[in-house]
């Protein structure tokens, strides 16, 4: 009788765990969408630097509004296979003859950005 009763409970926590515990045994890819940004590469951006040059070490922009043609937007969104997702941004203003001259975003900038103002 009490090989029963053990045997009802564990059905019953079975059925209610249901698929969780056999959702973190399955294998799920990670989802890397947009622009990879290294913090390597955004240490080297310096006031001053061209566009061809900021997309030289940066590559390309995710975004650039056509209304604002001088500010880049950079996305990085990565979904890890059962963690939540997290979103990165780096945001890049130009001035009207190309050079960079400001930087906002999640990530900060070297201490050789801020060079050109000395």
């Amino acid at each position: 009788m009490r090989w029963k009763n053990i045997a009802v409970v564990s059905l019953v926590l079975a059925s209610l765990t249901g698929c969780s515990l056999a959702n973190k045994l399955v294998y799920r890819i990670d989802i890397n969408q947009g622009n990879y940004i290294d913090q390597n590469a955004v240490e080297e951006l310096k006031f001053g630097m061209t566009k061809e040059q900021v997309k030289f070490l940066l590559g390309p922009p995710m975004l650039v509004e056509s209304g604002y043609p001088n500010t880049w937007y950079f996305v990085q969104y990565l979904k890890p296979g059962h963690d939540a997702p997290e979103q990165k941004e780096l945001i890049l203003s130009f001035d009207d003859s190309n050079q960079l001259v400001g930087m906002k975003g999640d990530y900060q900038p070297g201490t050789r950005f801020f060079e050109a103002i000395r």
